[in-house]
C-alpha cells in the first residue's frame, strides 16, 4: 500500500488493480495511517524565495501546509474549463470567495483548473490543485478543517466526504452552479425570481423570454428581457403563485419559477428551480445588487433582508435590460455545435427602451 501511494495511485486505481472496493482501500489507508501532505507550489525553481500558498498532494514525509488559522471555509469549484455556464459558475463561485472575505473568513480553494478565478491571491488564502475526487477533497478538509465548505450542485458526493471526516463542517451546496435548463414554447414564459430565508420570499422581479433570432421563432430561455412589462392582474396571479410556490421549497435560496402565459388557462405555473448562475449574473448587473454575496450571508447566518426590503419598498425603476446567450462556436473552430444552455460560450447583456423588442 505505502508503495502504491508512493506511486500516486489513487485509492480507486489500486482498488482496480488489488480486485477489491475502493472502500476498503480507503479503510486500509486509514488503518495505516497512509495520509497525503502537501507540498508548496515553487514558480521560480527555488531561485527566489517565493509563498504562492498553492499546494499539491504527495505522499512523501515533510508537510508543508498548515491548516490555515482563524475562521476558514472551503470552496471546491473547477472553473472554466467546458462549453456551458462555466465562466459563470466561476463567477459565482469568485463572488462567494470575496464575500467570505468580507466577512472574516480565510478562504481555502479546492480547484483542478488552474484558469479559475479562484487562483487568484485576491480571492483565495491558500488554494489546493487537486482532482475533484472524494479522496482528494476530504484529505484537504481533514487538514483545514473548516467551518463550510461550499461545494457545486451535482457533486453533493464531496461535501459528503468533507462530512464523514470532518462532521462539524457545514456544508453548502452551490445551486447556482447546476446546468440552466432549455425551456422552448410557442408562447410566452415568464421568469419569476426571488430569494427564500426559510419563512419569507422577497421578490427579485420578473423577467420575459424573447423569441430567439435564429428562426425557429419560439420563446426560450437564450434570450429574455429584465423587467418583462406585465398588465396589472397578471402580475398579480403571477406573485401571488410564484411566492407559494417558492415558500414551499425545503432549502433557503434563490429560486426561479417558470410561469406559462396561456390565453386560456390564464397562464400555467410549470416548475421551480434554483436560480442558475448566469441569471445571478444577469440580475446581478441590471440589480446592481450583488445576488452571490446576500446568498452567503443567508448561508453563513448574516443575513437580515435589509437591503431587499429597502429597495422593494423604495420603488426603483429598472432599464430594461435584453440578455442573449453568446455562441461563437466559428471563433473556437467548433464544428456541429447546437445552441443551448449546455453550450453557451458567453452571454450579451444590452439596456433597451421599454417596447424596442418584441
Amino acid at each position: 500500500m505505502s508503495r502504491a501511494r508512493s506511486w500516486g495511485l489513487s485509492d480507486d486505481q489500486i482498488a482496480q488493480s488489488w480486485a477489491i472496493s475502493p472502500q476498503k482501500v480507503a479503510d486500509l489507508r486509514e488503518e495505516n495511517q497512509l495520509h497525503r501532505v502537501y507540498k508548496e507550489v515553487d514558480p521560480s525553481a527555488g531561485e527566489f524565495d517565493e509563498y504562492p500558498h498553492r499546494f499539491y498532494a504527495t505522499f512523501e514525509t515533510e508537510n508543508e501546509s498548515d491548516a490555515t488559522a482563524g475562521p476558514r471555509a472551503l470552496i471546491v469549484g473547477d472553473g472554466p474549463r467546458k462549453l456551458g455556464n462555466s465562466t459563470a459558475n466561476d463567477y459565482v463561485l469568485a463572488m462567494i470567495a470575496r464575500e467570505l472575505k468580507h466577512h472574516q473568513y480565510q478562504v481555502v480553494s479546492h480547484s483542478n483548473n488552474p484558469n479559475s478565478l479562484l487562483m487568484t491571491q485576491w480571492l483565495s488564502d491558500k488554494v489546493y490543485l487537486e482532482p475533484m475526487t472524494e479522496e482528494a477533497v476530504a484529505s484537504v478538509a481533514r487538514l483545514e478543517r473548516p467551518d463550510y465548505a461550499f461545494v457545486p450542485a451535482g457533486k453533493q458526493e464531496l461535501g459528503r466526504a468533507i462530512e464523514l471526516v470532518i462532521p462539524t463542517t457545514k456544508v453548502v451546496v452551490i445551486e447556482a452552479t447546476q446546468i440552466p435548463k432549455n425551456v422552448v414554447s410557442s408562447i410566452p414564459t415568464l421568469e419569476f425570481n426571488g430569494l427564500f430565508d426559510g419563512q419569507a420570499v422577497y421578490q427579485l422581479g420578473v423577467i420575459g423570454e424573447l423569441k430567439d433570432h435564429q428562426g425557429v421563432g419560439k420563446y426560450q430561455t437564450l434570450a429574455k428581457r429584465y423587467p418583462a412589462h406585465l398588465e396589472s392582474d397578471l402580475a398579480t396571479k403571477v406573485t401571488a403563485t410564484s411566492e407559494r410556490a417558492i415558500s414551499q421549497q425545503d432549502t433557503r435560496g434563490l429560486y426561479q419559477v417558470l410561469y406559462q402565459v396561456d390565453g386560456d388557462a390564464e397562464g400555467v405555473h410549470e416548475d421551480v428551480s434554483p436560480l442558475t448562475a448566469p441569471d445571478i449574473a444577469f440580475m446581478t448587473k441590471v440589480l446592481g445588487m450583488n445576488l452571490t454575496a446576500i446568498w452567503v450571508r443567508l448561508m453563513i447566518g448574516r443575513f437580515s433582508g435589509q437591503a431587499l426590503v429597502k429597495a422593494s419598498h423604495e420603488g426603483i425603476t429598472y432599464h430594461d435590460a435584453i440578455y442573449r446567450a453568446h455562441f461563437p462556436y466559428a471563433d473556437y473552430h467548433l464544428t456541429n455545435q447546437k445552441s443551448a444552455p449546455a453550450t453557451v460560450i458567453g452571454a450579451q447583456i444590452e439596456r433597451a427602451n421599454k417596447g424596442s423588442e418584441q
